[in-house]
């Protein structure tokens, strides 16, 4: 079958890995020459990935037969909507149901007057002074929004990245005025108190499968420090549940994400393709952070190696609307860290020269995913984003980890890397939070 691949990250080559071991026949739209994605795609075609319209019509004239997107972007431009008005089935929601991730409101007016559990308190600005009387009058802590799409990097929570009242007003007139997110309004939310933790699933529009449970590092450095990112890295446990999460955490999760599809089914806007699910484990059960409507990066990279079934009929079933009642993922552990520009997350260092030794990581029992590098004349040099991650794959998450820093030691070069995710010492303290969490201590 031949199938269109549109993105160019880490996630995206995933992506593609999954449908050449079902021997797709890929062809990729990107912006950036992914290494992995070319080597791996019939044709590729380098292109901002919000160009719908010259998309579909790429699309159309190599006859692809089903289109899976990677990154929110196009989602949000209605990819979709072109690529299936020309006739080719599409993984990924319409931009009405992609208002999941692209509209936050849109999802917390959802989850209200559908009664969807999971969501926390919450409030919508788009007046100054509204917002001025709001932080004045609060007594609690608490976290700031934008509506749209901010590349992971929008949110601001309170004791994180402000600790007064006056630098919080100064965000919500930023947003205001700059227009972050894509629109002068944002949302306040209560500030949650947990560890948090990603639900990736497939559906059809009408029914969902989950993925295994991954927990992604948002912030820049070591021990949770530094500014927001796309994300750092990622581990997932082989019995696919994490340490310190519940049977009632994935429980209540999967039912707001359950609930969630039916509503949108029931307001004649289905939802298809992968929705993740970003939440907060509490005293109180899990919390909704966030949805995003397609694959996550790096957690993608945690479920896409280990899925047993055939990814590309998967797929073709999602697009279809038949979509299996279960599928199967090895009970392996999984740690992901992404190797990225130095300056990440502030001031990244594009242009600088990366050595990749693919065959010693190999050998090492790792995955080697590209992301956002440039190939020039057989050289590849960073970008302003992530620019490949190292995956290591085991019957535990120690080993796992340990697979990992040895593939991140064959790769040369000015660059930075979380070296503290799947760490067993970091993952006993989260183990030991959460317990003190539940307690009320």
């Amino acid at each position: 079958m031949r199938v269109l691949v549109v993105g160019g990250g880490g996630r995206e080559h995933a992506i593609v890995e999954a449908l050449r071991r079902n021997h797709a026949d890929v062809f990729a739209a990107m912006a950036n020459q992914n290494p992995g994605i070319r080597r791996a795609s019939k044709d590729v075609l380098l292109v901002n990935v919000t160009a719908v319209d010259e998309i579909a019509r790429w699309a159309v004239e190599r006859q692809v037969e089903l289109a899976i997107i990677g990154p929110e972007g196009p989602l949000e431009r209605g990819i979709t909507d072109a690529l299936e008005a020309a006739g080719v089935p599409t993984v990924g929601p319409s931009r009405e149901a992609a208002q999941l991730e692209t509209n936050k409101e849109f999802t917390r007016d959802l989850m209200r007057d559908h009664g969807i559990p999971g969501a926390p308190r919450s409030w919508a600005f788009d007046d100054r002074e509204a917002f001025s009387d709001f932080v004045k009058a609060s007594d609690f802590e608490f976290v700031i929004k934008p509506l749209g799409l901010t590349g992971g990097k929008g949110v601001r929570v309170w004791g994180d990245h402000f600790t007064t009242k006056e630098e919080a007003l100064a965000y919500g007139r930023e947003i205001l005025e700059k227009k972050i997110g894509g629109v002068a309004r944002f949302l306040v939310e209560e500030k949650l108190i947990g560890e948090e933790f990603s639900l990736q699933a497939f559906s059809d529009g009408h029914s969902l499968v989950p993925a295994p449970i991954a927990q992604d590092h948002k912030r820049a450095y070591e021990g949770d420090k530094g500014p927001n990112t796309g994300g750092m890295g990622s581990y997932s446990d082989a019995d696919h549940r994490l340490p310190f999460l519940t049977e009632g955490d994935f429980a209540g999760a999967l039912q707001t994400m359950r609930q969630t599809v039916a509503a949108m089914a029931s307001r004649g806007t289905p939802f298809k393709g992968v929705l993740y699910g970003g939440f907060m484990a509490t005293k109180d059960g899990p919390k909704l952070l966030e949805f995003n409507v397609r694959f996550a990066d790096p957690e993608a990279m945690n479920v896409l190696p280990i899925f047993e079934d055939d990814f590309l009929e998967t797929c073709h079933g999602i697009a279809e609307g038949r979509l299996p009642s279960s599928l199967r993922f090895a009970p392996r552990a999984t740690v992901c860290k992404y190797v990225v520009p130095m300056g990440y997350g502030t001031h990244p260092r594009a242009g600088e020269q990366l050595k990749v030794d693919e065959d010693s990581i190999r050998t090492a029992g790792a995955k080697l995913f590209y992301a956002s590098v440039d190939e020039r004349a057989g050289h590849l040099y960073t970008t302003t984003s992530r620019s490949l991650a190292i995956v290591g794959i085991a019957a535990t998450l120690g080993e796992a980890e340990s697979i990992s820093e040895e593939g991140l030691a064959f790769v040369a070069g000015s660059f930075y890397a979380r070296r503290d995710i799947g760490k067993p010492e970091v993952i006993r303290q989260k183990v030991e939070r959460m317990r003190k969490i539940r307690e009320g201590r």
